[in-house]
């Protein structure tokens, strides 16, 4: 694409060039404090340079502009970047957390080993056996005191 418009300013440079020198007779220009007579071939070829140079300068001030924008999109991709990676660290710490809490066994509240009669320790599975034959002991104690029979 650079080359395109490479391209089409010599061809409009050419141009303004044949221009001007087909008109080499002077003018008179008239500025605000006075006059002067200028031959027309450097009226046509100083136009075109200071308007050549009007560009350039319009072009320049774009072009800082856009090493701005892109100097901060830069340090903003960065800062973005650094956050991704820290919640990606914090991530992979919160799931090695999770794993660990995960991994320790907890006893549930009813599955506390006691003691039994004999000095050892039972099961979970006998304890629960234990409560039930101890609850249908009691209702049986008051199923017996309700009836006099």
């Amino acid at each position: 694409m650079s080359s395109l418009y490479l391209i089409l300013g010599l061809v409009f440079s050419l141009i303004i060039a044949l221009v001007a020198i087909a008109n080499t007779e002077p003018v008179t220009v008239n500025y605000i404090f006075g006059q002067a007579n200028v031959p027309l071939i450097l009226l046509i070829l100083g136009s075109a340079f200071a308007g050549a140079l009007v560009m350039g300068l319009f072009s320049l001030f774009r072009s800082i502009r856009s090493a701005f924008t892109f100097r901060h999109v830069r340090q903003e991709k960065e800062q973005l970047q650094k956050q991704v990676k820290d919640l990606e660290e914090e991530k992979i710490f919160l799931e090695a957390e999770l794993n660990k809490a995960v991994s320790v066994p907890e006893e549930p509240e009813g599955e506390v080993r006691e003691k039994d009669t004999e000095g050892g320790q039972t099961t979970p599975g006998e304890n629960e056996e234990k409560k039930n034959n101890n609850q249908q002991a009691e209702e049986n104690e008051e199923d017996a005191d309700d009836n006099p029979l």
